[in-house]
């Protein structure tokens, strides 16, 4: 090989590693999809008791005494299934559904749709932090005071199935929490970039192993 060549290899070879070493140290590191539901995002946004094995969102997988609309769909859904245990054998199935950027309609028809389905017999309330107040009537001639809108606001609820019964009989519990939207910090350790809002749905369902 003539040595000119060697050279004008040589001086390509090295103007193609600085380049990439320049690009390795300007390049933004890639945020994490939220479609890779079992990465960060579940990390971030799930809680202790939630589902987190990522599973493909089956309407018709969800049990019919949670009585969830199955529109809009989730974006993550996660189901977990513990094996019969305990003195009367049951198995525990965790459901959990993640809308993440939903809109603040379709959230609130979601938790009316909850609240509907938990206000009759067997369910009765475990916690509730956000339950529809109803508004004082306004004294005549009087000015409202104006309010300040709380900075990232957020309800939450659980209930229990059948909690009195026996304990032969299914038991469930279904929860939610909902931001209005997620702080910057939440969006920006899941990944997600900017603030959203995001409801998550959370359901258990115990049931006695026949």
């Amino acid at each position: 090989m003539h040595r000119p060549l060697v050279r004008a290899l040589a001086v390509a070879a090295a103007v193609a590693a600085a380049i990439a070493a320049l690009t390795g140290c300007t390049a933004k590191p890639a945020a994490t999809s939220v479609s890779d539901c079992g990465g960060i995002v579940s990390k971030v946004l799930l809680t202790d008791d939630s589902a987190t094995t990522v599973a493909s969102f089956n309407a018709g997988d969800v049990s019919k005494i949670f009585d969830i609309p199955s529109t809009p769909a989730p974006t993550c859904y996660y189901v977990s299934t513990t094996p019969p245990s305990g003195t009367v054998p049951y198995t525990q199935t965790n459901r959990t559904l993640l809308y993440i950027g939903i809109s603040q309609s379709d959230a609130k028809a979601l938790i009316a749709a909850l609240r509907k389905t938990v206000s009759e017999k067997p369910w009765t309330v475990r916690f509730d932090y956000g339950a529809p107040t109803a508004s004082a009537t306004p004294t005549p001639g009087a000015t409202a005071a104006p309010t300040t809108p709380a900075k990232n606001p957020s309800t939450s609820a659980r209930w229990y199935y059948d909690f009195a019964g026996a304990a032969t009989d299914d038991k469930g519990e279904m929860g939610y929490y909902y931001s209005a939207p997620i702080s910057q910090g939440t969006a920006t350790q899941a990944g997600i970039g900017k603030p959203v809002d995001v409801l998550r749905i959370e359901t258990e369902l115990r049931q006695v192993k026949k």
